[in-house]
């Protein structure tokens, strides 16, 4: 019997204490799991067998007016590669090296798809799509041997019109990083797929749908042993457009054929021949400003987008110098060259610097200070009314209305006003200098040059400038900035610093057309349930401003703009055209831009007594307007109006 004191009774009891405090604490660890948290791991290893399949939403078509398809989906086996099961790198050129060549395409094309996705790397990413059936059944029974290798079935956005209207119906990707932070697109995750541009983009929250998720059950070793149901997706909404595909094409092909007349006219100035490298055209209703076409050449090819569009073609988008991305009907802006005379002649009407009847003589040149401004042709027109500055597109007699307001500006500011700037005002009235509001993205604001506006541009780009070597500069440089009055004299005739887009002087002859409404431009018309058919939105007209200037005014100017296509610098373009049952009023424009060859332009309506289309077209370095542009517009109109199209040959107006 040990003592009492022993230590070995002390030690005893001690490791007797430890054994049963720590059954103890096992104990309940054990009644913890079972009872108190037994439910919540009956749900995680519930979970651990059942998982859960995102079920993409079928994306919504696009329509055109009548309801012809433009953009629609269609289903296609692609071949998937899942980066995560292929962690060894010797397995994974093996895998890869082998499937390039079952495949028929690059290694260096499988690594690239591979290198540029950015969606969910949960998901297998698709290296091949349109897989033939021979591979597939090939990947089905050799499986095992491709680790991350699988056939699926992808819904792709099919063009069945190839890159028509590429600008306006745009394309989808995948979300990236920046666009789930910007917050644009509320809801969704990495992997879904949204609009990138075009109509695409922005009405993406309707095309999209909501995506359905199928519960399956599967075992130990993740095989599916059952469906266990879910929820199916809703489709997307279709979108049907007021673009007309017949005369969406019509548009495209015309601006081909006038680029193409342009490149055989001679350019005197320069030498050769024009290089027209780029053209666009808009076709609206001023009556409530749907577009019925809009089109800018290049173009762009939004099948390269299906599946993700390569580095390679992006970057060869991308450095193409005639920039085929570019959406030059609304987000490129240019001189207006003299298709702005029309402007000029309102303002000179509305603050009564002018009246229908004002005669002025119209020389070869005009003299305003110390400096001396030419008319397009040196034998000058004579003395014309506003009807003949119009028809003849005299430079001088809009020089005489730009030097009036001028003069009553710098009266204003010598006795310490603040200059009236009536004929920008009257150009602002008309939607000028400001982004149309447009259902498509990113539309130009163009530029109506005020004195705030100049000094602005000075103070932002004088150190420029004050390197330079010219008189004006340094003078400028040396007493600072002030409004020059040549300025009103070159807005007077659509050049310096004005800018305006496509859309923005299509819009601006719409007013003209309909007695001072400004609309706003739409290219959507409704959103429809792809199963009922109904309209769940209506997009209607809607007004963007209203010109206060009174109807005689406009009448005034529409009187003279009938005459360019009949007697004036267009009748070469309109020779033979049926005038006399479908009047078209409009003006020609060759607007200068150094060192660049003239751009030219032809803005116009029709019939002149009730407008029903407006259409715009223009010519990148293309010559003369009534050379390049007039053709262009007088084959739209043949399609408009239901006449034959007749080949498009060069007009005869060589004016500013």
């Amino acid at each position: 019997m040990l003592p009492s004191q022993s230590p070995l009774r002390s030690r005893t009891t001690l490791l007797s204490v430890v054994v049963a405090v720590l059954l103890l604490a096992l104990l309940s660890r054990l009644w913890f799991l079972q009872v108190l948290a037994g439910q919540r791991y009956g749900n995680l290893a519930e979970v651990n067998r059942v998982r859960q399949v995102v079920v993409q939403a079928p994306r919504g078509r696009i329509l055109d007016r009548r309801g012809r398809v433009l953009v629609r989906n269609r289903a296609a086996w692609a071949v998937t590669v899942k980066p995560t099961a292929l962690t060894d790198r010797r397995q994974r050129d093996a895998v890869l090296q082998r499937l390039s060549h079952l495949l028929g395409i690059s290694r260096a094309k499988i690594d690239e798809r591979l290198r540029d996705y950015n969606g969910s790397p949960l998901r297998g990413v698709p290296v091949a799509e349109d897989v033939p059936t021979d591979k597939l059944f090939y990947l089905a029974e050799h499986g095992g041997e491709l680790p991350g290798v699988a056939p699926e079935v992808v819904a792709l956005r099919d063009y069945p019109n190839g890159p028509l209207a590429a600008h306006v119906l745009g394309y989808v990707g995948e979300i990236s990083a920046d666009e789930l932070k910007s917050g644009t697109f509320p809801g969704l995750r990495q992997g879904d797929t949204v609009g990138k541009a075009g109509v695409e983009l922005t009405y993406d929250r309707y095309l999209r749908g909501r995506d359905g998720v199928e519960d399956f059950e599967v075992n130990a070793s993740g095989r599916v042993v059952r469906s266990l149901g879910g929820h199916p997706p809703v489709p997307g909404m279709d979108l049907e457009l007021s673009v007309d595909l017949d005369v969406q094409k019509q548009a495209e092909q015309s601006l081909k054929d006038g680029m193409k007349l342009a490149r055989g006219l001679a350019d005197s100035s320069r030498g050769g021949t024009y290089p027209a490298p780029a053209a666009t055209a808009v076709v609206l209703d001023p009556n409530d400003g749907s577009l019925v076409a809009l089109a800018s050449l290049p173009e762009y090819d939004p099948r390269k987008f299906v599946g993700g569009i390569s580095r390679r073609d992006f970057a060869a988008y991308s450095k193409d110098p005639r920039n085929p991305l570019l959406d030059r009907a609304i987000q490129a802006a240019y001189p207006a060259g003299s298709t702005w005379k029309a402007v000029t002649a309102l303002a000179g009407l509305q603050h009564g610097v002018i009246t229908p009847s004002t005669a002025i003589h119209c020389p070869g040149s005009y003299q305003f200070g110390n400096s001396v401004k030419h008319d397009w042709t040196p034998k000058g027109h004579g003395t014309v009314d506003l009807t003949k500055s119009l028809q003849l597109s005299c430079d001088v007699y809009y020089y005489n209305v730009g030097a009036s307001f001028s003069r009553s500006e710098m009266s204003q500011e010598a006795r310490g006003r603040k200059a009236a700037e009536q004929m920008q005002a009257t150009a602002r009235s008309l939607g000028f200098g400001k982004a149309p509001s447009l259902d498509l993205p990113y539309s130009a604001p163009g530029t109506v040059p005020t004195r705030e506006w100049r000094k602005r541009f000075w103070e932002a780009n004088k150190a420029v400038y004050c390197k330079g070597t010219s008189a004006l500069y340094r003078a400028l440089c040396r007493d600072g900035w002030q409004w020059q009055g040549g300025e009103d004299l070159n807005i007077a005739i659509g050049q310096g610093a004005l800018l305006v887009s496509p859309l923005q002087l299509a819009l601006g002859y719409g007013a003209i057309a309909n007695g001072g409404t400004v609309y706003r431009p739409h290219v959507a018309q409704a959103v429809t349930n792809p199963v009922t058919g109904r309209a769940v939105r209506t997009i209607r007209p809607r007004v963007a401003r209203v010109a206060r200037i009174p109807a005689g005014d406009f009448a005034a100017v529409a009187r003279g703009l009938a005459t360019v296509p009949s007697t004036g610098t267009a009748s070469g373009a309109f020779g033979g055209f049926p005038l006399d049952r479908f009047p078209v009023a409009g003006k020609t424009g060759t607007a200068d831009l150094p060192p660049k060859a003239p751009f030219a332009w032809f803005a116009s309506f029709a019939p002149v007594e009730n407008p029903r289309y407006v259409v715009v077209a223009m010519v990148e370095q293309g010559g003369h307007g009534g050379e390049s542009a007039a053709p262009v517009a007088r084959a739209l109109y043949e399609k408009l109006f239901g006449l034959p199209i007749k080949p498009i040959v060069a007009g005869n107006d060589r004016s500013g």
